[in-house]
């Protein structure tokens, strides 16, 4: 039998309410006859608490005062306990062990006032005590019945409490579904129009980069990169570090080098290629190279043989040689092309609206992977949920076929 989850509730309550109807009418007449005696007991201990405090008002000597109030004193504590039973309306499982918890713990206080109450009595109340300890005696075979069918036939009871905590968990477990399954969607819709947003930037830098002005300026700046990765990839192969050990060598004194030539060094450590095209540095490379050559051949680099031969190798290269004069002329060029271009207030206002573009292209990408890590996170919190929903209607199905004979099949899982 196929049933949604929503029918299922009301079905399954159905089919227990026929199997236990038998057992729930035991039980209600098990709490009937439980507050029956506690309503007695109560009235008792009541009257003899009454009758304790008229006794202590009439009684002379002391003995039959002291008597009187020991009486009165362990009937108002016993009505006292007796009243703390809690008698539930419903006859489900937990309400009957309420009542049985009750029981016992006011049997087991009542019987403990009772023994210390007569053990003060020496002789007095002989027939109260009686009753006494006959509506204790009351309370605790109540006590012991509902204990009884707890352990047996009342166990059956506990079938409605499984299934009731079973459908009260897919009830929940189901609304927490499409608690997930809205933010899933509403992180991916947040996805979609951070992509439709990149997308539109991207087709305006496209249409920026049809200008010829710009286009050009773009492509020689990709040279110039190409350029800058060359010049240190391979004009600078082996020197980067020597170059950093002479600064460092010039800065302690250790070599002379002129102030200009030591301030060219340093910025020529930093940026290279940039230093190497600049007007006011590029010009003191070839002098710069030139005494590397004379600190190496002098020993103060300490470099290994091995590293001296190659750094000698690449200096006998460069120095003497039209390879740099050759990269500089070039590079100098294509910055000269560049600003030549960049002067037109046309091409600078595109070149500079691209610039915005991409940047806020890179935001959107940045968005984007945060939205991401959002819609991983709810797709495996929503998975997580699901599954957890799938282990209670499979649980669901078990109990069923359990507790009332019949295979069901639940639907309404979705993702």
């Amino acid at each position: 039998m196929r049933l949604t989850i929503e029918a299922y509730g009301p079905w399954i309550s159905k089919e227990l309410d026929k199997q236990l109807r038998s057992t729930r009418t035991k039980a209600a007449k098990l709490v009937d006859e439980a507050k029956r005696a506690v309503s007695e007991a109560e009235s008792f201990y009541q009257d003899l608490a009454r009758k304790g405090d008229r006794d202590m008002a009439t009684k002379k000597d002391a003995a039959s005062y002291r008597a009187a109030r020991v009486i009165a004193h362990g009937a108002h504590e016993a009505a006292a306990r007796v009243k703390e039973i809690v008698i539930p309306s419903e006859t489900s499982w937990e309400s009957l062990k309420i009542v049985k918890d009750g029981l016992s713990v006011a049997s087991r206080s009542i019987r403990d006032l009772r023994d210390s109450t007569a053990r003060e009595l020496s002789g007095f109340y002989i027939l109260d005590m009686r009753s006494f300890g006959g509506a204790m005696d009351r309370i605790a075979k109540n006590d012991e019945r509902l204990s009884s069918f707890l352990e047996g036939e009342g166990s059956r009871l506990q079938r409605a409490r499984t299934i009731t905590g079973i459908v009260e968990s897919i009830a929940a477990a189901r609304i927490e579904l499409d608690e997930k399954m809205k933010e899933l969607d509403t992180v991916r819709k947040e996805m979609e129009l951070l992509k439709l947003s990149e997308s539109e930037l991207a087709s305006k830098v496209d249409q920026l980069e049809t200008n010829p002005n710009l286009r050009e300026v773009l492509d020689i700046e990709k040279e110039l990169r190409k350029e800058s990765r060359a010049f240190r990839a391979e004009t600078l192969a082996h020197l980067q570090r020597p170059l950093r050990r002479l600064a460092d060598l010039g800065q302690r004194g250790e070599y002379p080098l002129g102030s200009d030539e030591r301030d060219a060094l340093a910025a020529f450590v930093k940026s290279p290629y940039k230093t190497f095209l600049s007007k006011s540095t590029g010009e003191y490379l070839a002098k710069i190279l030139e005494n590397m050559k004379k600190a190496i051949d002098s020993g103060k680099m300490e470099f290994k043989p091995k590293k001296t031969g190659r750094v000698s190798v690449q200096l006998s290269q460069l120095i003497g040689t039209t390879h740099l004069a050759q990269k500089q002329e070039k590079g100098r060029h294509l910055l000269a092309r560049r600003r030549e271009l960049l002067r037109s207030a046309d091409c600078k206002d595109k070149y500079e609206h691209r610039k915005t573009l991409l940047i806020k292209i890179e935001e959107r990408k940045r968005q984007e992977l945060e939205v991401s890590e959002k819609i991983r996170s709810a797709s495996s919190m929503t998975e997580s949920v699901n599954r957890r929903l799938g282990e209670l209607l499979k649980q669901a199905e078990t109990k069923t076929q359990e507790y009332v004979g019949q295979k069901v099949e639940l639907e309404g899982i979705s993702l």
